[in-house]
């Protein structure tokens, strides 16, 4: 486990490829369960687990540019940027609500989101909680890293000199 956490991803590439093949396999996963007949609250576990696992450890192994490499990030630090983290984090805020928003739909009466079943519900209140719990980490990160003057760097701009 200590050689994985030693792992420095830093290319936007590699981090993409990353974070599509965490998400193929968590789909893999919960489609696998649904398949041989797991419950929805069983298969809303798993879904988690290959949620969280995956993003917990990118978040220990990626490094923005400019960002030190070699030491391990702060237990709290999301990202390598307070700006980043703080528009991440918005964006898992916005989600929650629509998670919540859906799970409302449901328990209103909206045939659409009724005809989802208990499985429905179960699928709104896990992604709910998901995303809640990431925007709250990646807030969190924003807050602490700006209250620690962290500032992503400005690239040094040299104009080149004119000969005529």
């Amino acid at each position: 486990m200590r050689r994985l956490l030693d792992l420095r991803i830093v290319r936007w590439e590699l981090k993409t490829l990353y974070i599509v093949v965490a998400w193929i396999v968590g789909f893999v996963v919960a489609d696998l369960l649904r398949s041989i007949g797991t419950s929805a609250v069983v298969v809303e576990v798993a879904n988690a687990l290959t949620t969280f696992v995956p993003f917990a450890l990118a978040v220990r192994i990626f490094r923005g540019s400019d960002e030190p490499v070699e030491p391990p990030r702060a237990w709290w630090r999301m990202t390598a940027w307070p700006a980043l983290s703080r528009r991440l984090g918005i964006l898992f805020a916005v989600l929650t609500v629509f998670g919540v928003l859906g799970l409302v739909l449901a328990a209103a009466g909206v045939d659409a989101y009724q005809a989802m079943g208990d499985g429905g519900a179960t699928i709104f209140v896990s992604s709910a909680l998901q995303f809640a719990v990431l925007a709250f980490l990646y807030l969190n990160s924003a807050v602490r890293m700006k209250h620690l003057g962290i500032t992503k760097p400005r690239p040094l701009r040299l104009k080149p000199t004119m000969k005529l």
